[in-house]
């Protein structure tokens, strides 16, 4: 069973707190997602909405529930799918999956990584596309089936927030969910600095 389009047919904030939790497929390798950031089409400077005609273009040839993947930096391909709340766009925007906790593929994910330890394979946006083998060629792919895709959460998980890392604008949002307690987030809540 994977999430279908209808999970992210609602707000960013409301996708990227219920995807706590939830499991993070790409091929043999699977993580539980542990952080996520949510980022709105509107008055959210750090969204590439706001600034990136080539966004808003992916944005209106795009059902929900697509990937929307980026090279930062030049350097770290990252994940974001898109979410399609309808209100007239208000609630348009992406979810950015910053974090999991690695569950299948381990030996392969270490490889791609060069790493052994656990909670470093997957502990920040950059390290969990290169562990599970997601770049550029997954830009606009379909999440809601196929070989990458997220399926539901199994449990009840307590989900804390915090501000949004790693940005220059916007960075007041308290944005940033995170599995509480969990040593595979990128920076535990409230170490933001």
């Amino acid at each position: 069973m994977v999430l279908e389009r209808e999970f992210f047919q609602r707000d960013p904030l409301t996708c990227a707190r219920e995807l706590i939790g939830c499991e993070l497929f790409s091929g043999a390798c699977a993580g539980t997602i542990v952080e996520t950031e949510a980022y709105s089409a509107v008055g959210d400077e750090a969204c590439h909405l706001f600034s990136r005609p080539s966004t808003r273009a992916f944005l209106a040839a795009h059902d929900p529930g697509a990937a929307y993947v980026y090279l930062n930096y030049g350097m770290y391909w990252l994940l974001n799918v898109l979410v399609k709340g309808g209100r007239g766009g208000a609630d348009d925007g992406f979810v950015l999956i910053r974090a999991v906790q690695p569950l299948r593929g381990l030996e392969l994910m270490r490889q791609r990584r060069g790493r052994t330890a656990l909670p470093h394979l997957c502990s920040g946006p950059g390290k969990l596309t290169q562990a599970l083998g997601i770049t550029g060629a997954d830009h606009g792919t379909n999440l809601c089936g196929g070989t990458m895709g997220f399926r539901p959460r199994l449990e009840h998980v307590e989900v804390e927030t915090s501000l949004r890392i790693g940005i220059s604008k916007a960075a007041h949002l308290p944005w940033r969910y995170l599995l509480k307690d969990s040593p595979f987030v990128s920076v535990a809540a409230g170490n933001t600095k």
